[in-house]
């Protein structure tokens, strides 16, 4: 037999228990990839609010968008009552204003509060008094980025005359006597002061519209056999380009203030417009193009790149590199943010959208019909026909949500308008036999409601320059 072996059995049942050193090790693997996934997560949500800031940042400096809306927006304060339209500038409102012996005045305004910051004369009132029932009318500024912290305006002297025409209780009919001379006034914006006066009248064509173009004031004024269009050097007054535009017969003083007008397409395109329309070079005033006299001009798409024309069932869009002809009518587009490149609306058969370079059809919406306005943000589409907001997207033509007036108003009003401040869809209703406007703000991914603005005694609410305002019985007000 071997040596006795001795085996000592230990019963101390509290005695530690080896311990595998792996679970303690997973549990730290574990907790250091939830800390990297939670990481990952937070600097994504990061990354995702800055470029959500940058897009709502670049869509608030686009034309027409207002100003952040939050919360439902109240009266804030009442533009003068003898302004006749406005130019609103960066944080100033400025109120162009005829007095009723017919003294033109500019009066800058903050866009927030009404405060005035300025107020200059741009044209003094007629040494004989106007007679009664006659008003001047002739004042009409613009601004552009290629002048900045100026303002250009022009002001004439044609007038018109209401008279009653028996045709019943209120009815009147109008009538305009030419103007004899006219005034480009260059005003700085920071102070208010004229820096700049230089005569619009030259030759016999005395300027009825203007627009600035890129670094030049572009004019035109009305004639029997068409319209006289020429650019001016706003600092010196020296002319760069003077053209005849073969806009159509019926120009002269029928037209003065109503249908002739200069609308900029881009920096490198004007278009004149008096019975027909003609599209300039901006840098000779050579032309490039024209539209009959029985197209209707909308105006130029928000990018700047043609000329929206509706003509005979069909939509043209003119530009310096582009003539397109689309199927069906155009549809007003306020506001588009650019989020679909090249996307142009018309409304034949349904809605349909097109690429406004090539002018091929994209979509069709067969169920989105009536369209009356629309616009484009953040890849969407959002259009009304008056009684329903649809919302589609922008490119593939799916339909996302539809609401009705009823739904978002009383049960007898009606859509009036759409507008956006880059976040909210507002969508503005009128309730005819209450003679009520109403306002609330949609969730554009959504469709619902954000808040609902009370107005009492409002009538109408709408957007001037990218600024909401409304009409009650005080007249213009400004909402914020």
């Amino acid at each position: 037999m071997g040596d006795p072996v001795l085996v000592v059995l230990d019963d101390d049942a509290d005695a530690p228990t080896p311990q595998d050193p792996a679970p303690s090790v997973r549990r730290r693997w574990w907790i250091a990839v939830l800390v990297a996934v939670a990481l990952v997560l937070v600097a994504a949500q990061v990354v995702a609010d800055a470029r959500e800031r940058a897009r709502v940042t670049a869509v608030g400096r686009l034309p027409g968008v207002l100003a952040p809306q939050p919360d439902p927006p109240r009266v804030a304060w009442q533009v003068d009552d003898d302004t006749v339209d406005v130019v609103v500038v960066g944080r100033d409102l400025v109120e162009e204003r005829i007095a009723a012996d017919g003294a033109m005045t500019l009066t800058a305004r903050d866009v927030a509060t009404g405060a005035e910051r300025w107020t200059v004369p741009v044209l003094g009132a007629p040494t004989v008094p106007l007679a009664e029932d006659t008003t001047r009318y002739g004042l009409q500024c613009a601004d552009g980025p290629g002048l900045p912290g100026r303002l250009v305006c022009l002001a004439h002297d044609a007038t018109s005359v209401s008279t009653p025409d028996g045709q019943g209780a209120g009815a009147s009919t109008t009538r305009s006597a030419p103007a004899t001379s006219a005034t480009v006034v260059v005003v700085d914006l920071g102070d208010g002061e004229v820096r700049e006066r230089h005569g619009a009248d030259e030759g016999g064509a005395v300027a009825a519209a203007l627009e600035v173009v890129g670094d030049q004031v572009v004019l035109a004024a009305p004639l029997d056999d068409g319209t006289t269009a020429w650019a001016l050097d706003p600092a010196t007054g020296a002319e760069r380009w003077r053209v005849h535009a073969e806009t159509g017969f019926g120009g002269g003083w029928l037209r003065w203030g109503a249908e002739v007008r200069v609308v900029p397409v881009g920096d490198e395109a004007v278009a004149v417009l008096g019975a027909g329309a003609v599209l300039l070079d901006a840098s000779d005033g050579t032309a490039t193009g024209s539209a009959g006299t029985l197209a209707t001009v909308l105006g130029a798409r928000p990018d700047g790149s043609a000329l929206v024309v509706a003509s005979e069932g069909y939509t043209r869009l003119m530009g310096p590199e582009r003539d397109v002809r689309l199927d069906g009518g155009p549809i007003p587009v306020t506001v588009d943010d650019g989020s679909v490149p090249d996307l142009a609306l018309t409304l034949s058969g349904g809605l349909r959208a097109w690429d406004a370079a090539t002018g091929e059809m994209r979509w069709r919406a067969r169920d989105v019909t009536g369209t009356q306005e629309a616009l484009v943000l953040g890849g969407r589409v959002h259009a009304h026909d008056g009684y329903r907001v649809s919302t589609l997207d922008a490119r593939t033509g799916e339909i996302l949500w539809e609401v009705t007036a009823p739904e978002l108003f009383s049960p007898d009003a009606a859509v009036a308008g759409l507008a956006t401040d880059g976040v909210l869809l507002l969508v503005d209703g009128l309730d005819a036999p209450a003679s009520r406007a109403e306002l609330v703000a949609v969730d554009p991914g959504a469709g619902t409601v954000r808040w609902e603005a009370d107005l009492p005694d409002v009538t109408s609410v709408g957007t001037i320059d990218g600024v909401l305002a409304a009409r009650n019985p005080a007249g213009t007000v400004v909402l914020r």
